[in-house]
């Protein structure tokens, strides 16, 4: 690169802006070994204190796609389309949008995670179906999509290995927090997936990782700005995570919630948010649609159990045992179930959603170490949100765990993760649409 990468840095540093040159020189040159690891912790420190303008934002984001392969899928790339989330306690919606969006025609390749501290990821969820497969061939992943019409897949080392290198050397300089890198990270993962549309679930509330409304709205216009730069159509919405989403957390217990919200049954929160975001997604692809009548034809798919089946025909695609979400009671299930009663009357008024993700982790269900191997059984079940009633003695949450003394271990947490009052009010489901 023609300039000194010291010099790149103290561009930054000084609060000036960087060129697409200087990024794309610097961090390129990170990845084919010729610039140090300690000048990019030294870079990705300056840009934590100094910030970046959207133009920036945007090189970055690009420079991470290009550093891997691009997929391509066959169709009209308007109507290839993806949704993700900032991640949270119970945050499940990912299956039952798959299924929604096919049904109305899209073609969905989701590219997904796994759990990341206190919140739970789609991959491991999945996995908790015996035999799934979530890392197919990409010539697997495109006849998935031209069959089924979705797939689900995880990020391998051909997609933005950039990113990979940068979040690893983020983790251990405690620059995670930091919302152009953030939203360059997504984006760039999401761009390499090849989709025309991707909405986003940005999440607030005390189980987010942004647990203020304000530095949610931040993060979310900060990644509707530089994916609309990047060639993306691009739909926010901000929920809350101030409850955990549905009334279970924990990988089997998921994946069977899912499977009632997909036959027209389920908690109420994870059928609604899952039809909003469903929805706003058909509305990306095709703006012209209305969007109570989508939403209508959605709920239609829910009860006629269509949604169902089609995910169904996805799942046994990837090697998953159909048998165990046709009969849910075959997925994995925990030795020890303990319940957890209220020691009062009232509402509830407050959940400190983290704790809860953090008790799963600690039941096995959530990884300490990126080696740890996960428990798909373990996990919360009948879990209250903020504003439901309770009666004194009636449980607050049930733990599912591998033995009494493993759930003992959680179980004060889990207890004063709730407040109970006289009254309480709890957040809308989804506050905001950018």
């Amino acid at each position: 690169m023609a300039t000194l990468p010291q010099e790149i840095i103290r561009k930054k540093r000084l609060g000036l802006d960087l060129s697409a040159e200087d990024i794309s020189g610097f961090f390129g040159g990170f990845l084919r070994g010729e610039i140090a690891d300690y000048q990019v912790a030294a870079m990705l420190m300056a840009i934590v204190l100094k910030g970046m303008t959207r133009d920036e934002a945007a090189a970055l984001t690009l420079t991470m796609r290009d550093s891997g392969k691009i997929l391509m899928w066959p169709g009209n790339k308007n109507e290839i389309a993806d949704k993700h989330s900032t991640g949270g306690v119970g945050d499940k919606t990912s299956p039952v949008i798959m299924p929604l969006c096919i049904l109305e025609g899209l073609k969905v390749p989701m590219i997904a995670g796994r759990g990341l501290g206190h919140t739970g990821g789609t991959l491991d969820k999945l996995e908790a179906i015996t035999g799934m497969n979530v890392y197919p061939s990409t010539d697997a992943a495109v006849s998935f999509l031209e069959r089924n019409g979705g797939v689900f897949m995880g990020q391998t080392e051909e997609i933005a290995p950039l990113d990979k290198r940068l979040y690893a050397m983020r983790d251990v300089t405690d620059t995670v927090e930091s919302v152009p890198l953030i939203t360059a990270s997504i984006l760039s993962k999401k761009l390499a997936e090849g989709i025309g549309c991707l909405v986003m679930d940005v999440k607030f509330g005390s189980g987010a990782f942004m647990q203020s409304k304000e530095s949610a709205l931040t993060l979310a216009e900060s990644i509707v700005s530089v994916g609309a730069a990047s060639g993306l159509k691009i739909r926010c919405l901000l929920t809350d995570m101030g409850s955990p989403l549905g009334d279970r957390a924990g990988n089997s217990l998921e994946i069977a919630e899912c499977v009632e919200v997909l036959k027209g049954e389920g908690p109420q929160s994870t059928r609604e948010l899952s039809l909003e975001l469903a929805a706003e997604t058909v509305l990306l692809a095709r703006p012209s649609e209305n969007k109570a009548a989508v939403k209508s034809r959605m709920e239609g798919y829910l009860k006629s159990g269509k949604a169902f089946e089609v995910f169904s025909q996805v799942i046994a695609a990837q090697g998953g045992d159909v048998k165990q979400i046709e009969d849910t009671r075959k997925l994995p299930q925990a030795q020890t179930i303990l319940e957890i009663k209220a020691p009062r009357a009232g509402v509830i008024a407050s959940c400190d959603v983290r704790e809860l993700g953090m008790a799963i982790v600690e039941l096995g269900g959530g990884r300490k170490k990126s080696s740890d191997k996960i428990n798909p059984s373990v996990g919360l079940s009948r879990l209250k949100r903020v504003g439901d009633k309770i009666e004194s003695g009636e449980p607050l949450a049930l733990i599912h765990a591998e033995s009494t003394s493993a759930a003992e271990i959680v179980a004060n947490r889990i207890a004063g993760a709730y407040k109970i009052s006289d009254q309480a009010v709890p957040e809308s489901l989804v506050w905001r649409i950018i």
